[in-house]
């Protein structure tokens, strides 16, 4: 029932927020997480509304999360993580991005929802609708478990796509190599560690609307649910 409603209550920003510039809705945040726009560090809360170009870094034992107010997608950034938020909008459709520079995220995508893409250093996955854990290691490599679905991979500065289908692991090095393979016990105990760090935000569920008034000051519409 709360996913239902919470829905409806993105469906309706997005109606009214269809010549703005906010793409998403911060749902989520625990411990260090810091928030970026046009390079510079600003202050926020959960419930805010995330424009373009937004950038969220996470610290050690952190966590954030966020949706597009299109409510066709939500997005899970773990600990030590750094990611973009960016989205095009044609009319009252959203071309969403998510651009993963550090760290891992999950990516929970509803079917026939627009175009979706997460890109790594390497790599530029393309969703449909779909459940996927995005992750790049320490030596830089791109992995993509996929736990849903259909993933479409395609390497940057190359033409080839390859499908990855639920439970398997594509992995992709530094230099655009890959390998995909049956997800191992070890990438999913990944994803169930994600779970965990997740299921432990306790935030309360505020959507933040942001209304200008006369005087031209910005004063904000908290929604609880």
């Amino acid at each position: 029932m709360k996913r239902i409603i919470v829905t409806l209550i993105l469906a309706s920003i997005a109606i009214f927020l269809v010549a703005a510039d906010s793409v998403a809705l911060l749902s989520a945040s625990k411990g260090k997480v810091d928030l970026s726009r046009d390079a510079k560090a600003i202050k926020f809360k959960t419930g805010d509304l995330l424009k373009n170009n937004d950038q969220l870094r996470t610290g050690g034992e952190s966590f954030a999360a966020y949706k597009y107010i299109d409510g066709s997608s939500t997005i899970k950034v773990f600990s030590n993580s750094v990611v973009t938020i960016t989205a095009n909008r044609s009319g009252k459709t959203l071309s969403k991005k998510v651009v993963v520079n550090k760290g891992s995220i999950f990516t929970d995508v509803k079917p026939k929802t627009g175009a979706f893409m997460v890109q790594t250093p390497t790599t530029v996955a393309s969703v449909k609708g779909t459940g996927f854990l995005t992750k790049i290691t320490d030596d830089g490599q791109s992995l993509f478990i996929v736990t849903d679905g259909v993933v479409e991979l395609k390497i940057l500065d190359g033409e080839d796509v390859k499908s990855v289908a639920a439970g398997k692991t594509a992995v992709i090095d530094g230099t655009g190599k890959y390998e995909i393979r049956d997800s191992s016990p070890e990438d999913t105990s990944a994803i169930e560690q994600a779970e965990i760090e997740s299921s432990q935000s306790n935030e309360p569920k505020i959507i933040r609307i942001p209304v200008v008034d006369a005087a031209g000051k910005t004063k904000y519409i908290e929604i609880k649910y």
